[in-house]
């Protein structure tokens, strides 16, 4: 009885511990960094239109149907939003709980699968890994459905594992209960996964007695409640409308031709996963040749240990197959392959803390993580340089992870696998912590609605969503701007521009001088609006950068004013 608590306290422990770990990567700079175009602005603009209008079953982006994922991560930030904040008040944080809490759930699920499958130890080690992994700090950065997602696949992933080691029935429901949750959070991704694993590990071991817990008929039945209801809602709301742009266009047509200008060659994940997955591939190679040689050493073989290699490699290459294959590719679509990875690379972690194994690829694992290292610590410096104010500071710090990572480097080199673990952990924090709280939302340059938002406050100019003039912006139409003047912005680009009665009403132009038709435009409504004793003002906002297109802009205000009140403005031609 003493050892079961204390096998309890240890499970309990490490809990708390793996969730102080993600919070401390996830939550610098939630609030302070900008809303992220393109994704996150549409999410997070729906959300809220939701939460205003109170429609829970269709989900809108300014008047447009947003018919590409499901309602569960919009319930979830409107939950949010009416938990934290006021009718009417934008915080994107509040909408990016939800993304946080994903990334604790996919740490804690994690730590559950693989404590059942190499030790409470290893369980550590890799949820540590992936509570660490740059593209999983990202995503809990975010408000959109990646971090949720792969902490619903985690899940999935660690109940299948206790399936096969002998867990009891409350691992089936766990598994159906996240497994219908992730079809409310991104449609089939998830289940395809799934099914994948499941058909190959079916197809490779020729013994699958653990496979009969999945036929769980009550947890199964909740499965289906948690998705056919509002699916048979929004099939009435939209008159099916929503399943044909979602599964059909959406999903789909990622699947036969690049999307949004996605495309990649096949290959494109093998090379962005020492990114997206840094400093967690410090044992990425080692980890797939443990798993490999597990699974060949004695085929066999029914150990713990070969059973969660197979589980492992199930999980991770079919699905890999698939999405190199797939023409659209994005950075974060590995990302539920993270647990998985994690769980190789411990046990690696584990086989070298005990012998002197992989010693050739252990030495190529730690030139690529020096280089890796080097180049993500550069990115962040040069964009801090080019985007932001100089401040020594962040080089200091940039300096402090790349030495931490030079550390970890010499120590896989050397077989020190506990301080290389240590050390390229340090490199992480050391330079994630201060990116997101400090760097990232320093980066000014590269803010162009909230430069806006500012050069409304400094003319006294209220935001559409603050009932304030119409907006037509039809230079930089991107969805932040929606965001943060709300729905009734015109960035559609059709809107009349010389339309003087508009003007009169109060309604204002955005124009972005660096546009080889602005000054025209300008030029034009000005003689017009002469003719009709108007007289035009414009304030120019500051120079910035509009990475979601890679070009510069120079936006400026243009509105009609009183002939009489040109303080802080220009009725001249545009400055050059």
């Amino acid at each position: 009885m003493s050892s079961l608590k204390t096998s309890r306290f240890t499970f309990w422990k490490h809990w708390f511990v793996l969730t102080v770990l993600t919070l401390l990567v996830a939550l610098p700079g939630l609030a302070g960094l900008p809303v992220i175009d393109r994704d996150e602005a549409r999410f997070a603009q729906a959300s809220v239109q939701m939460a205003e209008s109170g429609d829970l079953i269709n989900i809108r982006f300014q008047d447009e149907a947003r018919n590409k994922k499901p309602a569960g991560i919009y319930w979830l930030q409107t939950g949010a939003i009416k938990a934290f904040r006021k009718t009417g008040e934008r915080e994107i944080w509040v909408q990016r709980l939800p993304s946080v809490l994903g990334a604790v759930l996919a740490v804690l699920m994690t730590y559950w699968g693989a404590a059942r499958m190499i030790g409470r130890r290893g369980a550590l080690i890799a949820a540590s890994m992936l509570s660490l992994s740059a593209l999983m700090i990202f995503e809990a950065h975010i408000a959109k459905t990646d971090a949720v997602l792969c902490g619903l696949a985690a899940a999935c992933f660690s109940a299948l594992a206790h399936m096969r080691h002998g867990g009891g029935k409350s691992a089936s429901w766990i598994f159906w209960i996240s497994l219908g949750a992730s079809i409310m959070i991104k449609g089939p991704v998830v289940p395809i996964l799934a099914l994948l694993t499941i058909i190959t590990l079916g197809l490779w071991e020729r013994r699958n007695g653990w496979m009969k817990q999945l036929l769980n008929l009550p947890a199964i039945f909740v499965f289906i409640l948690l998705w056919l209801p509002w699916a048979i809602a929004i099939w009435i709301a939209t008159d099916g409308a929503f399943f044909i742009e979602s599964l059909g266009k959406d999903f789909g047509g990622k699947l036969v031709s690049a999307q949004e200008k996605h495309g990649q060659p096949p290959g494109y994940y093998i090379g962005t996963i020492w990114i997206t997955f840094w400093p967690s591939c410090f044992l990425l190679i080692p980890g797939f040749a443990f798993a490999v040689r597990a699974v060949r050493k004695d085929k066999s073989a029914d150990t713990a240990v070969i059973k969660a290699m197979r589980l492992c490699l199930a999980w991770i290459i079919p699905y890999w197959v698939l999405i190199e294959l797939m023409p659209t590719k994005l950075p974060h679509y590995t990302l539920p392959l993270f647990p998985a990875l994690s769980v190789m690379s411990s046990a690696a972690a584990l086989t070298l803390l005990a012998a002197d194994e992989f010693r050739v690829l252990r030495r190529i694992n730690a030139v690529v993580f020096l280089i890796v290292s080097t180049a993500i610590i550069a990115l962040i410096m040069a964009a801090s340089s080019l985007y932001g104010e100089t401040n020594y500071i962040y080089y200091a710090i940039g300096t402090i992870s790349g030495i931490f990572a030079i550390i970890a480097t010499f120590a896989l080199w050397r077989k020190n696998i506990r301080l290389g673990l240590i050390t390229a952990g340090l490199s992480a924090l050391t330079l994630s912590v201060p990116t997101y709280q400090f760097i990232l939302p320093d980066l000014t340059q590269l803010r162009t609605a909230d430069t806006l938002v500012t050069a409304f406050e400094n003319a006294d100019i209220a935001l559409p969503r603050k009932g304030g003039p119409k907006v037509a912006s039809p230079d930089f139409t991107e969805p932040s701007l929606v965001y943060h003047f709300g729905k009734t912005i015109d960035v559609s680009g059709k809107s009349d521009l010389l339309d003087l009665e508009a003007l009169k009403a109060g309604r204002i132009i955005l124009l972005d001088q660096l546009k080889e038709k602005a000054e025209p435009k300008l030029a034009l409504l000005k003689i017009q609006a002469q003719e009709q004793g108007i007289c035009i003002g414009t304030t120019l906002a500051d120079k910035t950068v509009n990475y979601s297109k890679g070009n510069t802009v120079k936006m400026i205000i243009v509105r009609a004013i009183d002939c009489e009140d040109k303080v802080g403005l220009t009725t001249e031609k545009l400055d050059e």
